[in-house]
Parts: C-alpha cells; structure tokens; sequence
C-alpha cells in the first residue's frame, strides 16, 4: 500500500492532518512544540483513495541532545520508507529558513512531495502561500487540517502522483489488517520500566525512542508483528504515574491515550521494573487492566539487574497472589528487554492467556457442571424459601463472561457468588484470565410453558 508521511516543523499541524486523514483521534495533539516523538502509522483515507500515513516528530536542529538525535533518527526512516512526501507549513508564520534549509534535502530524495500550507483559513494565512514559491514546488496547497478545507485539492494532486503498481506490492506495517485480525497486545506500566527498549528488541530494530530520562513515549504507537504464525498488534504506550502526579494537559492526554490502548487491546503485559520489586502503582494498573476485562501478563522486567533472584521471584509472586486475588495465577515471566532474554517465554504465555480468553464452553456442558454445584452445595435460603438457580449460558469470549438466571438474583449471598466464580475457574482451567458472570432473573427459556 502507497505510504505518505508528513514532515514538517513542530506545531504546525501534523497531528491535526494526521488525525482526519485517519478519522480517529489516534495522535496526540497539544498547543506544546515536540509533542510526537516516534514515527505513527496510520490508515489515511482521502475519498477513494487508501495509504498508509505516518506522523513525525518536528524538525528541530537546535536541540542536540542523545534523545533528540534518536528522534530525528526516526523522522528520517519514515522519509525513507514512503513513497509521497506531505511537508507542512505554518501559513501565518510563512517559510523559515529552517524550512529552506529542509527543503532542499527532501529535493535530494527525489520522491512526490506535496507542500501544504496549513492554517490557511482567514487572511493571515496568506503569508506562507505567498512565500511558498521560494521552496521551489511544483505542488502547493493551501489547507486547514482543523477544520478540513483544502482536502479536495489535496486529492486531485495526490491521485496524480500514485501508481498503480505501487499501492499493490507495498506491505501495510499499520495494525488495521482485519482479514488476520491480529491480537493487540499493549505494553503497560510506569514510566522507565523498559517498554520501548522492549519492544524495540521484539521487532528487531530500533522502531522507537528510547532513554534513561522518563516519560520519553508520549502516544501510543502501533507496530505489526509475527510470531509462530501468528500476527500481534504490538502497542507501546505512555507510563501511567500516580493520579495525584499528573497535573500538566499533555500528561493527561498521554495518560488518556493509554488507558485507551488498554480498553481497546486483548491483552496487556504490565511491565514492572523487578529490581525494583512491585510499586503501589503497578497494582492499581493491574487493577485498571483487569477492570476493563483484558487478559493480563505481569513482565518482571530488568531481570539481569537482580542479585538476589529467587528471593525477588518469591516476593512478586507471594504479593501478586495476596493484591491480586480476583485472579488466581497470573502468568508472570522474568525478562531483560535490554539484553533480549525471556521474550519467546513473554510471547508463549501471550498466546496461553489469548486461548483461555477465546474459550467458550458449551451450554450443555456449563449446566451439568451447575447441576452438580446445585446438588452438592445448594444456594442459602432467602426468606425462608428457595433460592432457584435455573441455567447457565457463555454470552462472550474475551473476557469469557456467563449469565446465570435464577429466581432472586439480589438475594444470592456475596460469598455463594464468589464460591461459583472459583468452581468455574477450576472446573474450566480458565486460571490467569478475568471472569465475568451476570446474575440475572429470568425463567428458562429451552423449558416450553
């Protein structure tokens, strides 16, 4: 598929375009410069025409720092790896010489580039069409990325420059390929733990922005990948500190990005960082994860920084059991996504848990095994009479989630719902997973009246 990318100085817009031309809110936009650090992809649309969209971090060549150079790293592999070049300008600051200068290096690449003039609704506007002619190309379009105009030009101009031939032999590295339906697995935790580092030794190359300085990632980035034949929606995402932390906007939108991520993935690994043991706040997001019903993987990351290993091992496991017991057994695998140890580990227990997600029992089978639980352990009476538990039925997968129908839901004691809960774990081996079961009234409807 056709891959355009926009490039351009911070702050003037990128995110914004980016934004429509997927129709979703999947980068984040602030009124701060170098918000985006790491390449996005996207799926863009313009009318009939499908691509592959890639955001960028601004051009910035005063900032020489170890980070800002992997960023500027990043800016220049998605250059190289599209085919259509969109620069966008700030139309009421019109051309800077950094612009010039930038200009003449993309010429050098000889590929399609678009010049757009972002913000060019109103007068002020004006000033960078007018300017535009010093850049030297032959395709400029004035647009309003906010509020949409300019996008009929767009297409004409882009439809010009696609081949064919092109648009089919191109791989889409975006996650959006649902004929495989991918498992989304986001990588969750607080900031520093290692996720980038991680991921980028998953994949094999160094896709994303890493450093010792926390809160590098600021959305979440989505990268397809493979393992055993089977295809992953790997997602990096923002560390999620304490609530009572977070005061900044951009920080907030970071954090909102993320906990989006783990609404909409099948799975999350929450990364902890194990030489430092378990923090307060890796449980409150294991909480958060397993209250959105997705499968969860604790990764005790930094693993080749622990002296005392088996000491460690015991202390994670005994507090995951005793903070978290509405799920016995958590998978937990030891890794270093530094040195590239534990991860096939990482990833076998990812399928483990997407199976047990995706299992679904049969009615017939879930209403023996309730026959028995009924015979052996009735429900308590509830004023003075029987508390009848007809049938039972799987409604969902992922998480896997059952109604149970009976005659006073509301009067079913806590413990007898937490004593079902636990038998159906057991007795279906859905250990490691969340279970969901609605407690509801009703008659049976397989019985005829």
């Amino acid at each position: 598929m056709l891959k355009v990318v926009l490039v351009g100085r911070p702050n003037v817009g990128k995110s914004t375009l980016f934004n429509r031309l997927v129709r979703s809110q999947k980068a984040i936009v602030n009124d701060q410069p170098g918000v985006t650090r790491d390449r996005k992809y996207g799926q863009g649309r313009l009318a009939d025409l499908e691509f592959t969209l890639i955001d960028t971090a601004g051009i910035d060549d005063s900032l020489k720092g170890s980070t800002e150079i992997k960023i500027k790293e990043q800016s220049q592999f998605a250059i190289d790896d599209a085919n259509v070049i969109f620069f966008v300008i700030d139309g009421r600051d019109g051309v800077l010489p950094i612009e010039k200068t930038f200009a003449k290096n993309l010429k050098k690449r000889n590929k399609p580039i678009i010049l757009l003039i972002n913000k060019s609704e109103g007068s002020k506007g004006l000033i960078g069409l007018s300017e535009s002619a010093f850049l030297g190309f032959d395709n400029v379009i004035p647009i309003s990325a906010e509020h949409g105009e300019g996008l009929p030009d767009l297409y004409d101009v882009l439809k010009n420059n696609i081949d064919n031939h092109t648009i089919n032999k191109k791989q889409n590295e975006t996650c959006t390929n649902l004929e495989n339906s991918p498992t989304r697995v986001s990588i969750i935790g607080r900031p520093n733990t290692g996720k980038s580092t991680l991921l980028n030794n998953i994949i094999g190359e160094n896709r994303l922005v890493t450093g010792s300085e926390a809160g590098i990632t600021r959305d979440s980035i989505e990268i397809e990948w493979n393992y055993k034949k089977q295809t992953f929606c790997l997602i990096d995402t923002a560390g999620l500190r304490r609530k009572s932390k977070i005061t900044k906007i951009l920080e907030k939108h970071m954090v909102s990005d993320t906990l989006k991520s783990i609404k909409f993935s099948d799975i999350c690994v929450l990364l902890i960082d194990a030489s430092q043991n378990i923090d307060k706040q890796d449980l409150t997001i294991a909480r958060m994860i397993i209250g959105e019903g997705r499968g969860i993987v604790i990764g005790a990351n930094k693993w080749d920084k622990v002296s005392d290993q088996n000491t460690i091992k015991n202390e994670i496991i005994d507090q995951l059991a005793t903070s978290l017991s509405q799920i016995k057994n958590i998978p937990i695998v030891f890794l270093s996504g530094l040195h590239n140890k534990g991860i096939e580990k990482l990833f076998d227990k990812i399928i483990y848990v997407e199976k047990k997600l995706s299992n679904r029992i049969t009615t017939g089978k879930l209403n023996r095994w309730l026959s028995t639980i009924i015979e052996n352990n009735p429900p308590p009476l509830y004023k003075g009479r029987q508390n009848n538990i007809r049938y039972i039925t799987q409604v969902n997968v992922k998480p896997p989630t059952f109604a149970l129908f009976m005659s006073s839901p509301d009067d079913l004691p806590n413990s007898y719902k937490r004593f079902l809960l636990r038998s159906i774990v057991n007795t279906f081996e859905l250990q490691g997973v969340p279970i969901r079961i609605m407690f509801r009234k009703g008659n049976n409807p397989y019985i005829k009246k």
